[in-house]
C-alpha cells in the first residue's frame, strides 16, 4: 500500500487529513508536516485513520508531539475512524485516552 498524507478538505473552522499506508520511522515526519499545514487558520484538525495498514511507536509519538504543538496554540487535534491497525496499538499502549477519537469525520467535526 503507497503513503500518503494529504489534506482532504479545509474549512473555516477545521480541516482533514487523511493518512494512508504504513506510518513509521519514515513516514512520520510526513505527516507530522500535513498535521501542521492542516492547522493554519482553524480550530480543528481532525486526521483520518481509517486507511492506516500499520503504525508504530514512532508515529504515536509524531501524534503526540503533534497535540502538544496544536493545543499550545488554541488548535485541536481529533482523531478519527483508526483503522483497526490503529485501535490495537491504542489499545496496547492505553493511549484511547489520551486522544480525541472520533467514529467518523462528521463527528469529529467542531460545532
Amino acid at each position: 500500500m503507497n503513503f500518503k498524507a494529504s489534506i482532504d478538505e479545509h474549512a473555516d473552522a477545521y480541516s482533514v487529513v487523511a493518512v494512508r499506508g504504513e506510518v513509521d520511522l519514515h513516514t512520520a515526519p510526513k505527516v507530522q508536516y500535513a498535521i501542521e499545514r492542516g492547522s493554519e487558520g482553524v480550530k480543528a484538525v481532525i486526521v483520518d485513520m481509517s486507511g492506516i495498514a500499520f503504525m508504530d511507536s514512532t508515529a504515536l509519538s509524531t501524534l503526540m508531539r503533534a497535540k502538544e504543538s496544536l493545543e499550545e496554540r488554541g488548535v485541536s487535534l481529533r482523531l478519527t475512524t483508526p483503522s483497526g491497525a490503529v485501535k490495537r496499538i491504542f489499545a496496547v499502549t492505553g493511549f484511547e485516552d489520551y486522544f480525541d477519537i472520533y467514529p467518523s469525520r462528521e463527528a469529529a467535526i467542531p460545532r
